[in-house]
């Protein structure tokens, strides 16, 4: 990698300074390098570029950027819904099974002896709750 950079750096100097030069010739001599085909080819070239770069390119980008946002809240959406569906999917097996548990057996009888009791002092500790105490006054 270096002797990539170091060789770059060379060419780079080498083309200025031929450049340099060249100016150098022009001014001195008075005559123009390429004046009647090469200078106005690459005014034509560095105009197209120009415009490109100024215009075309950022127009482009706008419009592609535009695309690209529809398309991920397009798929966003999607993914969303997908989640939705999946979770009421879920929610509605788990209401399922609760209401086959859940339910009422036919000739299950009647409660046993010891579940009537247990259901009987839960009744009165809730009235209990639900009266005012009496406490004694100071």
């Amino acid at each position: 990698m270096v002797l990539f950079f170091t060789a770059t750096l060379l060419i780079s100097c080498v083309a200025l300074v031929l450049l340099l030069a060249l100016k150098q010739w022009e001014l001195s001599t008075g005559r123009i390098v390429g004046s009647a085909w090469i200078r106005p080819q690459l005014s034509r070239y560095f105009h197209a570029m120009s415009v490109w770069i100024e215009r075309i390119i950022p127009t482009l980008v706008r419009m592609y950027s535009k695309i690209l946002w529809r398309a991920m809240l397009r798929k966003v959406h999607r993914i969303t819904a997908l989640v939705v569906m999946r979770a009421e999917r879920i929610l509605e097996k788990t209401l399922h099974t609760l209401r086959h548990t859940t339910d009422v057996r036919k000739g299950m009888g009647e409660a046993s002896i010891f579940l009537r009791e247990v259901s009987e002092h839960k009744r009165k500790l809730l009235r209990a709750q639900r009266s005012p105490v009496n406490v004694p006054k100071e």
